[in-house]
């Protein structure tokens, strides 16, 4: 026989009802709990420690004096994250209000808003660390980051800014964009992780006198445009790159002119390429150094007419004199001399037609004919600087670099190393500079010794200003050349591009200088008066600021 249960089975099935609904109002209660009332704080919680976890702060940039000259500063949002304003001690609302310099009432009214609503922007660590310290725990922080240029428009061109997803654009701002945000060691003592660092080759006070000179020239002349670049020729370390127009990239979306035209556009050179033109004859056995040509102040070349910028008398000119009076006959019955095709090679081995691979966005190939397609008046024009071959100021810059240092071409670069910010250091940079023999050492200082000659006898005759650096010897060329019209057809009739480039010391060159201003209106357009004091006024800060700080 079987027992009669204990527990009858209707009771035990109503207790095990009643435990499942218990069960499942727990857990909804604990649901609702979560989701509902302790909701907002588990988000705002949740985003506070996301936001902790996933900033990165982009790395300083600086000078190579160490000068900052970019940052990325952190600033505050404080939001609200209260249930019950009510429930809240009024001298800590009053505590707060002083805190954030606002009205107990203003206070109220935002903190009575729906939960996360923000209630300050842009406070600064001090303000939130008083927060701390009075204990007002019905608010909290989310970091705002704004990237500095405390310097304004000072090398804007070079540094580039960052867009509203604080991601670089132009300059070293996209080059280097991985670098800068590549997270170094944390410092305990900082809230945040940080990018690398770095330091630039230029020189913050040279680079500042640049670009004042040089936009105190664009306006005097009434040009369009200009540049000025300063560079070692031995190390390829850019010093100073001013352009202009310039643009502030605290403002870029302001701005008209982030474009950085003096690595993107090319312009014919005129006679500063003549130095290219002799060291190609000269190293091909084309020509020898005693050669001697016949000037009467023009050449004719199938129907094209080569005349030289001034009127001369009829006479002879060896290499000195074609130099020393910008002769463009001289230079054009070289240009004859030259195959086609040797001289395309030679002037793609001086890395024209090509990128100099410098570390800047947006660099140029220039132009660079192919020699085929050369008609025989094109190797008289490219002789002078004109016809086949357009170039960007940094190929000739880096080119004419070449000659001064014996023959070596050097990879230009703005980027010296790393900084460390723990031992306030200066590593070595990421990558290897590019370097290699381009003309013979024995071509290369014979033609430097040309354009030493040259600046010497036209500052003795009082025919050239450009060059004139007290204390230094230089050696340089001037270059007027005609200005291509928009529509590619022909050159457009009184309007110029003047130029000069010029190193010193001449016997042991250590700073190279490239002046260009596009389409001047006054002083003769020519290289000389307009682009000579450029060269002269920067060349003398460049001496105090790099040969005498060394």
């Amino acid at each position: 026989m079987f027992k009669k249960p204990l527990i009858p089975y209707n009771m035990r099935l109503i207790f095990l009802i009643s435990l499942i609904i218990t069960s499942f109002a727990l857990i909804w209660l604990q649901l609702y709990n979560l989701q509902i009332i302790q909701s907002p704080l588990l988000i705002s919680n949740s985003n506070k420690q996301k936001v902790k976890d996933t900033l990165i702060l982009r790395g300083d940039i600086r000078d190579r004096n160490s000068n900052l000259l970019v940052l990325d500063i952190v600033s505050y949002d404080i939001y609200n994250n209260i249930k019950d304003i009510n429930k809240l001690p009024k001298d800590k609302i009053s505590q707060l209000g002083t805190i954030l310099n606002l009205s107990e009432e203003v206070l109220e009214k935002k903190l009575k808003q729906k939960i996360n609503t923000r209630i300050a922007s842009k406070v600064d660590h001090l303000t939130v660390k008083k927060i701390k310290d009075f204990d007002i725990n019905f608010v909290y922080e989310r970091p705002t980051v704004t990237r500095q240029y405390p310097h304004k428009h000072l090398a804007a061109h070079l540094l580039g800014f960052v867009n509203n997803d604080h991601i670089g654009q132009h300059g070293v701002e996209y080059y280097y964009n991985d670098l800068l945000m590549r997270p170094t060691e944390k410092d305990p003592t900082e809230p945040f992780t940080k990018g690398a660092s770095i330091v630039l080759t230029i020189d913050s006070i040279l680079q500042e006198y640049a670009e004042e000179i040089l936009e105190e020239t664009i306006k005097k002349t009434k040009a369009e445009r200009g540049t000025v670049l300063t560079l070692s020729p031995k190390t390829g370390d850019i010093y100073a790159w001013a352009t202009y127009p310039t643009y502030d990239p605290n403002q870029f979306y302001k701005e008209k002119h982030t474009k950085n035209w003096a690595i993107t556009d090319v312009y014919e050179p005129g006679s500063t390429f003549k130095a290219i033109t002799i060291s190609t004859a000269l190293e091909n056995n084309i020509i020898d150094k005693n050669i001697i040509f016949y000037d009467d102040g023009m050449l004719k070349v199938g129907s094209r007419i080569i005349r030289n910028h001034e009127k001369t008398k009829p006479r002879q000119v060896d290499l000195a004199g074609l130099f020393q009076h910008s002769s463009n006959v001289a230079a054009a019955q070289i240009g004859l001399k030259i195959e086609p095709k040797l001289f395309y090679n030679s002037i793609y081995n001086f890395m024209f037609g090509q990128m100099t691979k410098v570390d800047l966005p947006g660099e140029s190939n220039g132009l660079l004919l192919d020699y085929k397609k050369w008609r025989e008046v094109d190797r008289a024009t490219t002789a002078i600087g004109q016809g086949a071959i357009s170039v960007t100021p940094i190929q000739l810059a880096s080119a004419i670099s070449a000659i001064a240092n014996h023959g070596i071409w050097t990879q230009p670069h703005v980027l010296k190393g790393i900084w460390d910010q723990k031992y306030m250091l200066l590593n070595e940079g990421p990558f290897e500079i590019k370097q290699m023999q381009v003309v013979s050492q024995e071509t290369a200082d014979y033609v430097a010794g040309l354009l030493k000659n040259n600046v010497e006898e036209n500052l003795k005759a009082m025919a050239y200003i450009a060059g004139d650096v007290p204390g230094y010897t230089v050696a340089g060329k001037t270059g007027t050349a005609q200005k291509i019209n928009p529509n590619g057809k022909g050159y457009m009739p009184g309007h110029t591009i003047a130029s000069f480039v010029g190193y010193f010391p001449a016997e042991d060159p250590e700073i190279l200088m490239l002046v260009v201003i596009d389409d001047p209106k006054t002083d003769g357009r020519w290289g000389n008066t307009i682009a000579g004091p450029v060269f002269n006024k920067v060349a003398k800060m460049a001496a105090k600021r790099i040969l005498e700080n060394t």
